[in-house]
């Protein structure tokens, strides 16, 4: 039987299980981040640095300073942006080329 990957997020005083594969991109908003899924968007209180070290999650990859993205999510992409579900996400010059190697690899 295949175990589903999952997380937990301290949302309040509660820790929240959330299956990686629900997870559509993440966005910096100051020292929280926005961890937006198939069905929530949740506020976390820690930065896109703490939670990329805290969580070796391979599908997700930076795009942006204030953006990281589940590959495995991205409807399509230009050279400016990733589209996920109705989301535009923007690709910075410096994040673009592990972006493209990255989708490439899939």
């Amino acid at each position: 039987e295949e175990r589903m990957e999952v997380i937990f997020i301290r949302i309040d005083k509660r820790h929240l299980k959330v299956p990686i594969d629900t997870i559509l991109y993440l966005e910096a908003a100051g020292s929280y981040l926005r961890l937006i899924t198939i069905k929530e968007k949740y506020s976390l209180s820690q930065n896109l640095s703490q939670f990329m070290r805290t969580h070796n999650i391979p599908d997700l990859v930076r795009v942006h300073r204030s953006y990281v993205v589940n590959l495995s999510k991205v409807d399509s992409f230009d050279n400016e942006s990733v589209y996920i579900a109705k989301s535009r996400i923007p690709i910075s010059s410096n994040h673009k080329e592990e972006f493209m190697t990255r989708i490439r690899d899939l």
